[in-house]
């Protein structure tokens, strides 16, 4: 019986950082929805390139004040596409799957501006033993963990109280879920967080084995726009960049050449 009251208060324990999961976001103002209305008007009046531009920067202003949204994302992007900055509107694009991993148009809006399938992107392991990692978007991750370990919590809690041996069960199955939900969780907060991508924005742009133009190009050929690449270093102007799938080539690139999401 005190195994089993210690393994409960230890699943208590476990349980209670994770309902600071539960609740969290926030809606957006008033301001910011008449933003996002207006930028959508301006997207079905526009004709040029400069009037898609002027959209596209009307959707970074809800993002500058702290909008986090597929729907905006996806929106940037496609103004961003019509007014021909295309490694921009990957960008957006990218950030956009976050939160809309399987929109249908997203993605072939994405591949679209790619020129490729990104369905035939290689598929790490992990992906496999977390084979919902694509299905949900990456707040919905952390609410799920936040859920996963409030009814966890609640479930550890009675059966300490009643003593219930189906309630223990249920509690130790919730623990491992919860456990489960919040390595995914975390996993995505590792790959969009914690490593930075980002995307050549310039039509050509001359990598280099330093961080200064006086250094011999990293690569016999530039890279062009829509080259997309991981942060390894920054130095003042000058980016590592590590070039994705092209067997880890790094080279330095200045910063304003590239957008860094």
């Amino acid at each position: 019986m005190k195994k089993y009251r210690f393994l409960m208060v230890l699943t208590l324990v476990v349980a209670l950082p994770g309902l600071t999961y539960v609740g969290c976001g926030h809606g957006v103002d008033v301001q910011t929805a008449d933003t996002l209305r207006k930028a959508q008007e301006a997207f079905d009046r526009a004709a040029s390139p400069e009037e898609f531009l002027k959209v596209a920067s009307m959707y970074q202003a809800a993002r500058d004040r702290g909008v986090v949204s597929g729907a905006a994302l996806y929106n940037q992007g496609n103004a961003l596409m019509k007014a021909n900055q295309r490694g921009r509107a990957i960008a957006a694009y990218r950030e956009a799957l976050r939160y809309r991993p399987t929109d249908p148009y997203l993605n072939a809006n994405l591949d679209y501006a790619l020129g490729q399938s990104t369905s035939d992107a290689r598929r790490p392991l992990i992906g496999y033993i977390f084979f919902w990692q694509d299905w949900l978007g990456y707040p919905a991750k952390f609410q799920l963990a936040g859920a996963a370990a409030l009814a966890t919590f609640l479930l550890a809690l009675v059966a300490l109280l009643w003593r219930n041996r189906l309630f223990r069960h249920l509690a130790i199955g919730g623990l491992v879920l919860t456990l489960l939900l919040s390595c995914s969780a975390g996993y995505d907060w590792y790959r969009f967080d914690h490593v930075k991508h980002g995307v050549v924005v310039d039509a050509e742009v001359v990598a280099r084995k330093g961080n200064a133009a006086s250094y011999q190009p990293a690569f016999t050929n530039p890279l062009v726009e829509g080259t997309e690449f991981t942060v390894v270093e920054r130095r003042g102007n000058w980016l590592l960049v590590r070039l994705a799938g092209d067997g880890n080539r790094e080279g330095w690139i200045e910063k304003n050449t590239a957008v860094v999401y």
